[in-house]
């Protein structure tokens, strides 16, 4: 009987904290405890919704929590970057470039306040939960490598982002010189203005010509290109390193209590959590404590993307590489940084990671933000990084998130895909397949009803496989 992930089933919990509308028994979720789980099997489940805390797997309970988390995704190899986050990019390379080593930034002009927390705080909100099982899990975490070298000493950042001409999109019309005259938007008004321009040089009527007249313009400069300036200043460093807590000589263990400070004066100061609430062994637990099988020649498994300024470390994204995106798990910041809008910063280099390892592995091609809350303010910049989806609670089919916030607006939880047929209620046979533990053994379902006069695993079973899926429920032995 083989299987790729274990773990402790708890089921649906009591309401808990909520860390978006600070009501303090309204999120409800279901969770497993992982021992262990392949990138393969986290992929399948992070597409259905599910998504870790350290060890801790949770899926929340839509219909019952009190703000619906739509898991959200981004497509790398398309990203077209905005004006706004163009701006963020912009005062970054200022500040690099004409600060004094060592200073602090200032706000640049046209930043909001809400800039500093808004996009850096909910990569990823970790559930408050107590676990009372003790586990060990059977981790081999080791330093990838490419070529030889591990991977995890500094990673440059010169790819190119890649495009797939069956997944471009294309405007379903194009305005007329009199619908632009028509338009509000400023976009719109400057290619009125070229259209006329244009229109008096041809000796033309300028008022239906067609915006095609404005002739092909160049690409734009892909997100590599936007980012080398930044990167090629020697005051930025950015290192990707496996965390590798095994090897005492490992870059993450030699650079942890510096990161550990770091997270810590992170969560003081944004989240106002007591020195005790993150002291290093909850560090550890959260953070540092990936649930992976290494997968050594795909690279996949848990990373720390650290981000240096002026040789000291300000920033530290984690991170999951899996077979088909990268997955940002969370992202934490020093404070007296806040100015320079790490959050945007941080999704656009790791979207450009994204694009990186999709030249040594073609099925990476989409960076995965967490959940998306469309009740959250501080949610709305992840519909900002175009093209992203958001998954259906039901269905687990993937919708435009431009589409989707216009059913949002009307109701907080909705079924974004009413074609696609729910699956099917599982068999008593199906259910026979799926493992479970016996004592300390390892048995089928089918086996232990047998051997049981009590059956207290077929609704734990039946929850599962709808939460789960079929497929993956066949490859986890879980247990309680």
């Amino acid at each position: 009987m083989s299987f790729d992930t274990a773990g402790y089933w708890y089921g649906e919990g009591e309401g808990h904290r909520c860390g978006y509308c600070q009501n303090e028994t309204t999120n409800i979720s279901t969770g497993l405890y992982l021992s262990f789980i392949s990138p393969h099997r986290y992929n399948a489940l992070i597409d259905r919704g599910w998504r870790r805390s350290g060890m801790y797997m949770y899926k929340p309970s839509m219909e019952k929590t009190c703000c619906p988390q739509y898991t959200v995704k981004c497509n790398a190899l398309l990203f077209r970057i905005s004006r706004s986050q163009k701006k963020v990019l912009r005062h970054f390379i200022e500040y690099l470039e004409n600060s004094k080593p060592g200073s602090l930034p200032s706000r640049g002009r046209g930043q909001m306040s809400t800039d500093v927390t808004d996009v850096a705080n909910d990569h990823h909100e970790h559930p408050s939960v107590t676990h009372n099982v003790e586990i060990s899990p059977d981790v081999k975490a080791t330093v990838p490598v490419d070529n030889g070298k591990p991977i995890s000493n500094h990673v440059t950042h010169k790819t190119s982002a890649t495009s797939s001409a069956a997944e471009t999109t294309e405007p379903k019309c194009f305005k007329t010189g009199a619908q632009l005259a028509d338009s509000k938007k400023k976009r719109d008004f400057r290619r009125l203005r070229k259209l006329k321009k244009i229109a008096a040089e041809k000796n033309l009527s300028w008022e239906e010509m067609d915006v095609r007249s404005l002739g092909s313009q160049p690409d734009p400069p892909s997100l590599s290109d936007r980012l080398s300036r930044a990167i090629a200043n020697k005051r930025l460093e950015i290192k990707l390193i496996s965390v590798d807590r095994d090897n005492a000589e490992s870059e993450f263990n030699r650079t942890f209590s510096e990161s550990h400070k770091v997270f810590q004066k992170y969560q003081m100061a944004i989240h106002n959590d007591t020195p005790d609430e993150c002291k290093e062994q909850s560090y550890k637990r959260f953070l540092c404590q990936p649930p992976f099988n290494w997968e050594e020649e795909d690279e996949q498994g848990g990373y720390h993307h650290q981000y240096y300024l002026d040789g000291k470390l300000v920033a530290v994204g984690v991170l999951d590489l899996l077979p088909r995106c990268l997955s940002s798990v969370y992202f934490f910041y020093d404070p007296d940084y806040g100015a320079l809008s790490f959050g945007t910063l941080s999704a656009l280099f790791e979207i450009q990671l994204t694009q990186q390892m999709n030249t040594r592995h073609p099925d990476i091609a989409w960076y995965y933000m967490g959940y998306y809350i469309h009740t959250c303010p501080k949610m709305k910049y992840k519909s900002k990084f175009y093209p992203s989806y958001l998954t259906c609670p039901k269905k687990h089919t993937w919708w435009p998130i431009e589409e989707c916030e216009k059913l949002l607006d009307e109701n907080k939880l909705c079924v974004f895909d009413e074609k696609t047929e729910e699956e099917p209620v599982p068999t008593e046979e199906e259910l026979g397949t799926l493992k479970v533990l016996l004592g300390r053994s390892l048995c089928l379902y089918s086996v232990y009803k047998m051997m049981q006069e009590e059956d207290d695993y077929k609704d734990i079973l039946v929850d599962f496989v709808k939460l789960a899926g079929l497929e993956n429920a066949r490859n986890i032995c879980i247990y309680h």
